[in-house]
């Protein structure tokens, strides 16, 4: 006799075997330490790098902005040293020229149409240099002022790590063209037959005879304990070292020939 179970549903539910369960287990002691190892030296290499770059950053902004600075201040200086010794035509006829009989140059006693000054123990020099102008003519000194006669005059040299200019205007006051200037040497060529030397402001006897003005600016940055500086830094004397304190400093020479020469 077959049995019916009163139940058909139970049966179902008994007859199926429950889910296996998962045994959950975490990290070890030396897996943890490997991730934080690793995500150590992560963090070191990104800082690293952080520095180097910002580094890096600051050398080429500094040497960036020196290279302009000087630019700046030769184009300045070099405007006016073409200029230099520069004379009105009063009239022409026919072989005969002449110039404006007013203009002095620098000292009335004798004709000097450029000067400068040793800076004592190998300091900072100065220079000033001077041309004539037509009054009507819209001429400017080194300030970029119109001067009030016919007689343009700037002076250069170096006050406080800044290279300044003096202009034409009897009350004037000097005014900062750049900064960051360490030092300013200048050599003036004078000829002696086909022989072309340059001497410094001392050893020239005779400023008419100037023919070229060399001018040489050492210029520092701003950021110091820069690692990429080398221990020495060549000055604009020859042989000369500056002691480095981490920061930048870069030397910028130019030579102008002066046009005027003999007018």
């Amino acid at each position: 006799m077959k049995t019916v179970s009163t139940h058909p549903q139970l049966s179902r539910f008994q007859a199926a075997s429950p889910p296996p369960t998962r045994r959950q287990r975490g990290v070890s002691l030396i897996e943890l330490l490997i991730g934080l190892t690793i995500g150590l030296l992560v963090a070191v290499a990104a800082v690293g790098s952080l520095v180097y770059t910002k580094v890096s950053s600051t050398s080429v902004g500094d040497s960036s902005r020196l290279q302009q600075d000087a630019s700046t201040a030769f184009r300045i200086m070099g405007h006016q040293l073409r200029q230099t010794g520069a004379r009105r035509l009063q009239n022409s006829t026919g072989d005969k020229v002449q110039f404006d009989p007013t203009y002095q140059g620098l000292s009335t006693a004798t004709f000097v149409i450029l000067s400068g000054t040793e800076g004592a123990t190998n300091g900072t020099d100065t220079l000033v240099v001077s041309y004539d102008v037509d009054p009507s003519i819209d001429a400017r000194d080194c300030l970029g002022q119109t001067p009030a006669g016919s007689m343009v005059r700037s002076t250069f040299r170096v006050v406080g790590r800044e290279l300044q200019c003096l202009g034409s205007a009897t009350a004037a006051t000097s005014q900062a063209l750049i900064s960051g200037v360490e030092d300013m040497q200048v050599w003036y060529g004078v000829r002696t037959g086909d022989d072309l030397r340059y001497r410094v402001a001392s050893d020239v006897a005779d400023w008419g005879m100037v023919e070229a003005v060399q001018v040489c600016l050492r210029l520092v940055g701003d950021a110091a304990g820069n690692p990429t500086v080398a221990a020495n830094t060549p000055g604009c004397i020859a042989g000369q070292t500056v002691n480095s304190d981490g920061r930048i400093r870069r030397v910028f020479t130019q030579v102008f020939n002066l046009r005027n020469v003999g007018l």
